[in-house]
């Protein structure tokens, strides 16, 4: 406690929220759109995500802002969020009239409380009231009344990402090839095949369909590693070198289009590269836990978040025992070359990351992917050449010949992977 004193307010804060979370479930809003049901059943809708595809719906989280109060025949303001489906067969599915982030629309669809899927141990109900939200919409007829009107920041940021996205699409990749591409880079996985989808679950690389610490770090660590090659060994150098790091984890966090999970991670990693500056011993216990406090502190919610519990989680098993595995594994082996450091660093990695998320996956999923330490051990060492290929492919998207032999190369990369997707999902019982 006296060597990380940031434990005890952390401590307090968790035991802070789940309590709040135990006793008093729903945030007690002057004007929540619930207190209005009764006055009207038109309601403004403010879109604050992109479209998720589901089978026969798109789905969207927004916000209401405003009812149409009959007995005065005026809008009034309200607010709380709300889950609005759209069924795919409606006159506005075709893909330029998707619904965007920032769109207002208004509609008089019903809204209920959200349940449970059946024959679905997921309690996606407790899922969603953790987000706060409680209640679903499906809008079978709609009318837009306005555009832009989130945060600007990170309506330019999905922007940048869906530009991104039609770059890659333009490439001389395959469709399935590209769909992948989109996912590991960008995070959009809902063009994804289905089938490929369920072959990553399966093998245990869903992980890397998502942009999490691990493929910043891995970006950060390629292009570091290139200019500390290049540059003077110099403290302005040094300093430099870090603050371009800074630079490049918000540029990733930006072109994915500022997500929770994304700005997660970011701040996690500045941590971590401006420890590395100050004159004291880095400490990675201390800095996760500063991270935990500050990220809870601006979003206590998030503790109740499945990725924000699997990514420190997974951070803890590394630091508390990769160097443990690591002296056990090395101590067995005389004189281990590099390769065979490679191998065992990935296993300890990919164990201990897996140990500690462990019990997270069983409550939430009741499943676990028995294959992932052999397929991430393949797949894990060639994951920075794959991120580095595809974004110098972004930087070149519009020189014709480098282009296309990128798009080979990537191509490739892309079909390797799905490979080993499927060949883990056929040994998965």
């Amino acid at each position: 406690m006296l060597k990380r004193p940031i434990v005890i307010p952390l401590i307090a804060l968790i035991l802070l929220t789940l309590l709040v979370d135990a006793l008093f479930p729903t945030i007690i809003l002057r004007d929540h759109y619930t207190k209005h049901l009764d006055q009207s059943n038109i309601f403004k809708y403010l879109i604050i995500d992109s479209p998720k595809e589901c089978p026969e719906t798109y789905s969207y989280i927004a916000k209401i802002i405003g009812f149409y109060d009959t007995a005065t025949a005026r809008w009034l303001p309200t607010n709380g969020k709300i889950k609005i489906y759209i069924p795919k067969n409606n006159a506005h599915e075709a893909k330029n009239k998707l619904l965007n982030y920032g769109d207002v629309i208004v509609s008089s669809a019903d809204i209920t409380p959200i349940k449970n899927f059946p024959n679905d141990g997921f309690n996606y109900v407790r899922y969603m009231r953790h987000k706060r939200i409680y209640d679903q919409t499906f809008i079978n007829s709609y009318q837009i009344i306005a555009a832009n009107q989130g945060n600007k920041l990170i309506a330019l940021a999905k922007q940048t990402n869906q530009d991104l996205q039609s770059t890659i699409q333009s490439t001389a990749m395959g469709d399935d090839q590209k769909d992948l591409a989109c996912a590991l880079l960008l995070g959009n996985k809902k063009d994804l095949d289905p089938i490929i989808h369920r072959q990553f679950n399966t093998s245990g690389l869903a992980h890397i369909l998502c942009v999490s610490g691990l493929h910043i770090m891995l970006i950060i660590l390629a292009i570091n590693f290139i200019i500390k090659a290049l540059l003077p060994r110099t403290k302005l150098f040094f300093i430099m070198r870090k603050a371009l790091c800074i630079i490049i984890c918000w540029a990733i966090a930006f072109i994915v289009g500022l997500t929770p999970s994304a700005i997660r991670v970011a701040i996690m990693l500045c941590f971590l590269i401006a420890s590395n500056l100050m004159s004291f011993t880095e400490d990675s216990l201390n800095i996760l836990y500063i991270t935990a406090f500050v990220l809870l502190c601006i979003d206590p919610l998030s503790l109740f978040n499945i990725s924000f519990q699997l990514s420190f989680l997974a951070v803890l098993g590394l630091i508390v025992l990769r160097p443990y595995f690591m002296d056990k594994f090395l101590s067995l082996i005389w004189h281990p070359n590099y390769f065979v450091k490679g191998i065992i660093s990935n296993i300890c990695t990919t164990t201990s990351a897996q140990v500690f998320t462990l019990p997270i996956i069983l409550i939430n999923f009741h499943r676990f992917p028995v294959m992932f330490l052999f397929s991430n051990l393949i797949v894990i060492p060639f994951m920075q050449l794959i991120l580095i290929s595809l974004i110098t492919l972004l930087i070149f998207s519009s020189v014709p010949p480098i282009n296309y032999c990128l798009s080979q190369l990537c191509n490739t990369e892309m079909t390797f992977l799905i490979y080993v997707a499927r060949f883990f999902d056929t040994l998965t019982p």
